[in-house]
């Protein structure tokens, strides 16, 4: 599966610096190069859908010198303006109405949607933020040769500010400070980086989009459009080949949410993934928590599933790795119902998994379910904490996960069997035994509380991110952010919505550390909590991560001296 046969001596990493996880104390300065000037020469050609020219128009760019963890990087932000094409809705009040989307054949059938739709041609401005910002290491002996490109989630507009102009994401006085923590690690890596960024409103957008039969179409967005996140990867690409010498050996795909949805189109929907000449365009995926679990492998024709019906469909599947947030719960209305009858998040999650292994894809797919973190992963909080927000930091289990998804494409290294709390996929032999359960990093393997969702500052709109309740054994377990909710008809009953530390359904006083370690069986009968116990604990569950690989040395040493010094609740 070698792409750019020509390259297939790839070049050795000059560093690899683990990323201090709460962003590092990396020296930052960025330096521009001067004013917007036109990059149009790194333009993907065009290609003609239904007699009109369709793609990327033209470039603008700003380029920015950059120093990070003694490494001197250059930085291209880059805004382009285009044309897509794809299938909309005329019926805005219909699920998905505002996306234009290139496969129908999965969108509205899974979504429950049966209105019509319809083909056209949405255009894109750089002028309301869509943008590709690129960079890479400025001596070549630092670059690994390889490439990610990465697609953000939903909820990006320019119309309601949440999508900058292309040349307003560069602040000078701190360059990386829209850089995520996943992507740093990216760059400690040796990779070059392009991040993408689109308009992503649920239910609404920036495009205008133009159907065939001359309908303008206000308000949709880019969200289902893997080709349109391709298209600047190639871009970036063509950039590298003209400053570095040669276009990256791979490329990868790291999409959150609503940019792991169009992530896990890129191998379902046939002739997506082909360059101009016939190799993978994007040769491995990460996909973390997509959005509502979609899209699942399932094409619907005549009361038949016929997606990866053949051995030829299943050999252009490239190695993809999901990734489930266990604490994200949530549900939406099925109505009208979808053809799987629920829409319930986490079980779209694992049918997904189950329905490419059912087809013979379980050798290139795996499913890690990551246990006390729901959809957000803090990657831009400095440590994971704000205020009462305080989540786990996902950083440290996605620099293993990196090497993973490297070492399985390159070296055909086989990752570790899928990890999931559901017995069809995480009981390998089916004894009743859950051998390969859920990923679960020290913070809950060896816990001094209770990680939640709903944070009281978030409110009843907090599910998607996360809390933390300290097992203190003083005081009623805490209330969380639902607050009181009013029922009936005639009177009004309190309810009390609170973090079940215990998970005995109903509310009590916290635990002591030493209360909780003794029903989850983490000490013996009459044993106490200690740090000699608690770095012990520690010391098991960074083996057992570092020997599958979820972790890396560095991570491993981190969590080791944390434990060792750390203050430790009770006496």
């Amino acid at each position: 599966m070698m792409r750019h046969s020509s390259l297939r001596l790839l070049w050795a990493a000059g560093f690899v610096v683990f990323a201090c996880f709460a962003g590092g104390a990396a020296d930052l300065r960025a330096q521009s190069a001067g004013g917007a000037v036109s990059c149009n020469e790194f333009l993907v050609p065009r290609v003609e859908v239904k007699g009109k020219q369709v793609g990327q128009e033209s470039c603008q760019m700003i380029e920015s010198d950059l120093d990070f963890q003694g490494r001197k990087f250059r930085r291209l932000d880059m805004g382009i303006s285009g044309t897509v094409a794809g299938y909309t809705l005329k019926d805005n009040s219909a699920r998905y109405a505002n996306y234009i989307n290139e496969y129908p054949e999965i969108v509205y059938p899974q979504a429950g949607v049966n209105a019509p739709f319809y083909h056209g041609i949405g255009r894109y401005e750089a002028a309301q933020g869509t943008s590709v910002t690129l960079m890479y290491p400025e001596d070549r002996s630092a670059w690994n040769g390889k490439m990610y490109v990465t697609a953000h989630g939903a909820g990006r507009s320019f119309k309601y500010a949440t999508l900058k102009t292309w040349d307003r994401n560069l602040n000078p006085a701190d360059p990386l400070s829209d850089i995520s923590k996943y992507e740093k690690l990216m760059l400690e890596k040796g990779y070059a980086l392009a991040k993408t960024r689109r308009s992503t409103l649920m239910t609404g957008g920036d495009l205008i989009v133009t159907l065939d039969d001359g309908t303008v179409l206000q308000d949709r967005n880019l969200t289902e459009q893997p080709s349109f996140i391709m298209g600047l990867a190639k871009l970036a690409e063509n950039v590298l080949e003209r400053r570095l010498g040669r276009k990256p050996s791979r490329t990868y795909w790291y999409g959150h949410s609503g940019g792991a949805r169009p992530g896990r189109m890129v191998n379902y929907k046939a002739g997506l993934n082909v360059d101009t000449d016939g190799t993978p365009i994007i040769d491995g995926i990460i996909a973390d928590d997509a959005g509502a679990g979609l899209w699942v492998p399932a094409v619907i024709e005549n009361g038949k599933d016929i997606l990866f019906a053949t051995e030829q469909s299943r050999e252009r599947f490239v190695p993809q790795i999901d990734i489930t947030h266990l604490l994200y719960v949530n549900e939406t209305p099925d109505d009208p119902p979808s053809w799987r009858g629920y829409n319930n998040f986490t079980a779209s999650k694992r049918m997904n998994a189950k329905l490419l292994r059912d087809k013979g894809l379980g050798d290139r797919h795996r499913v890690y379910e990551i246990a006390g973190i729901s959809h957000s992963g803090g990657e831009y909080l400095p440590d994971g904490k704000s205020g009462d927000i305080e989540i786990l930091d996902m950083s440290r289990i996605m620099d293993g996960l990196i090497d993973i998804l490297d070492n399985w494409v390159e070296k055909g290294i086989a990752p570790p069997p899928s990890k999931s709390d559901w017995a069809e996929l995480g009981d390998a032999d089916q004894d009743g035994i859950l051998e390969n359960g859920p990923v679960a990093l020290p913070e809950v393997a060896c816990p001094l509380g209770v990680y939640h969702i709903f944070p009281p500052s978030r409110g009843p709109r907090g599910q998607s991110t996360t809390g933390f309740a300290p097992f203190t054994g003083e005081g009623l377990e805490p209330e969380d952010g639902r607050g009181h909710v009013a029922t009936g008809a005639n009177v009004v009953n309190t309810v009390h919505h609170f973090v079940d530390m215990n998970q005995n359904g109903y509310r009590d006083f916290r635990e002591t550390v030493t209360q909780a370690w003794l029903r989850l069986g983490l000490l013996e009968p009459k044993e106490k909590f200690s740090r000699q116990v608690y770095t012990a604990c520690v010391q098991e569950s960074v083996e057992n991560l570092k020997a599958e690989g979820f972790i890396t040395s560095k991570v491993a040493d981190f969590y080791l001296q944390q434990a060792a010094t750390m203050p430790l609740p009770g006496k």
